[in-house]
């Protein structure tokens, strides 16, 4: 083996061993490695590696994660034939992590009672040797109660961070969010990038972030997702009732989805899948139909649906919060982010009246990991992808469900489908039963339940009232949050 290295063409050359194999290897300005093994060879850093280190003997071991589908580590170890070659490569590869603009500090927050309650194991398990691997210095702590998430995004020391990760399903992301538009600092801590590693029962914005990038669905390609450091814009609203404020980033239901999400709670010792299937069952058979309305402005091109309505807007409608309280989904401080400044012609207003079996807002395509209500959804494009459903047969309904998984129920004559920039709930009695309310839902939290709902006992404790209008608001792009690509 050949003791010295040359640049050519700006990549660092060598005659080297990699895994114990003598061959003659390359590097270049932008960390593509490559070699002849049985073939040309190749390892880009940037998209396979998660960092590196050197070691005793002359050598330096790439810390690789890479695969088709679904990535598995693989080290390679690059051995030299003097130390003046190993501060050569060390050097470079070091110039091309840095260039990555990876994360080094993030602060993790994980839910142990979410999902299968088994975050901890994927933790470490899946989750901290490839933080290991890419040299992350991290702290954990561990959520103990509802709006535990919350109250540590709220006080949390931002400045140590690079980022802060949630290891959970959807609620602890959704309340890392309340957390930091709540702070007084709120247009800076809403910069930090957020990341999500699906550990809990809905999991739908890590779905909705891997599958937009053409990556699988798994654990570990969430980790690396956070660990390469690329970020995307998130889309945040407001959703209000008076000054009463919760920010969402993923949806909100009335009628059957959110009768399911919420009234299959009392059937989770079945499994999430099971408890979904078998209570969607249910509430066809014994299918609900709500009277109510729905107000909106479109977005362009969508202009058609509904009715106009002539309608005072206020641009000035978020008004502060005077006091601080709780409700049973969110902590409400003084200050803070008040939502969008917003203002919209009166004449931009349309409206569908009811009955409805369902309305459904998605910010993201996937509502969970098997669930895509809203394939044309982007995540920062300023609108709600809205979809309603009024009059459908039940054998109709049963199969649009099933649709739900490839986003073919678009195709559906029973349901509307099209984006809005506002939008404004007014929700109504049960069709046949008017001593019966219904629920309203968001980011798997519920937001207000009429009478005769699923344990309606507790509305008294919940953010808003049933029945009163509650608006929607889109704050393009507010957030940030780590992203495939």
């Amino acid at each position: 083996m050949a003791g010295k290295s040359e640049t050519k063409n700006g990549a660092l050359t060598g005659r080297i061993r990699i895994n114990g194999s003598d061959c003659e290897a390359s590097l270049s300005p932008g960390g593509v490695l490559t070699w002849q093994g049985e073939g040309e060879r190749s390892l880009a850093m940037e998209q396979e590696a998660l960092g590196f280190g050197i070691e005793e003997g002359r050598r330096i071991r790439v810390r690789g994660f890479s695969g088709d589908r679904k990535r598995r580590r693989k080290d390679f170890v690059l051995e030299m034939e003097s130390d003046e070659m190993v501060g050569l490569w060390s050097e470079r590869l070091k110039d091309c992590f840095d260039s990555f603009g990876r994360p080094k500090r993030l602060f993790v927050v994980l839910n142990p009672f979410g999902g299968k309650k088994n975050a901890r194991e994927i933790f470490q398990n899946e989750i901290k040797p490839l933080l290991t691997a890419a040299d992350i210095i991290y702290t954990l702590q561990e959520t103990r109660y509802q709006l535990h998430a919350q109250e540590i995004a709220y006080k949390l020391d931002i400045l140590k961070y690079d980022g802060i990760v949630c290891v959970s399903g959807d609620g602890v992301l959704v309340e890392v969010v309340n957390g930091l538009l709540q702070r007084e600092d709120w247009d800076s801590a809403i910069k930090v990038p957020l990341g999500i590693i699906p550990a809990g029962t809905g999991n739908g914005m890590a779905k909705s972030l891997l599958d937009a990038a053409g990556e699988a669905y798994s654990i570990s390609n969430a980790v690396f997702s956070v660990l390469r450091g690329h970020k995307r814009a998130l889309d945040v609203s407001t959703v209000m009732q008076g000054v009463t404020k919760f920010f969402s980033v993923l949806m909100l239901t009335w009628g059957f989805v959110a009768d399911v999400d919420i009234g299959s709670e009392k059937y989770r010792w079945m499994g999430s899948t099971a408890r979904f299937q078998f209570y969607a069952l249910l509430r066809i058979m014994n299918l609900r139909r709500y009277h109510g309305c729905v107000q909106f402005v479109p977005a362009p091109g969508y202009e058609e649906f509904g009715e106009p309505l002539q309608r005072n807007f206020d641009s000035k409608a978020f008004t502060s919060v005077q006091e601080q309280g709780q409700g049973n989904g969110v902590l409400i401080h003084h200050g803070g982010y008040q939502g969008p400044s917003v203002c919209f012609d009166s004449r931009e207003w349309r409206s569908l009246d009811g009955p409805f079996i369902s309305v459904w807002l998605n910010n993201v395509p996937w509502s969970d990991k098997g669930t895509m209500p809203a394939p044309q959804a982007k995540f920062s494009d300023g609108y709600l992808d809205m979809v309603i459903t009024r009059d459908c047969p039940k054998s109709a309904l049963l199969a649009l469900m099933l649709q739900l998984a490839d986003g073919s129920h678009l195709k559906s004559p029973y349901v509307i489908y099209l984006k809005v920039k506002a939008f404004q709930l007014e929700p109504g009695q049960r069709v046949g039963n008017a001593s019966k309310g219904g629920i309203v839902d968001s980011d798997g939290e519920v937001l207000a339940r009429g009478d005769g709902t699923y344990e309606c006992h507790k509305r008294y404790g919940d953010l808003m009232m049933y029945g009163s209008p509650i608006e929607m608001f889109v704050d393009q792009g507010l957030a940030t949050i780590f992203s495939p690509r």
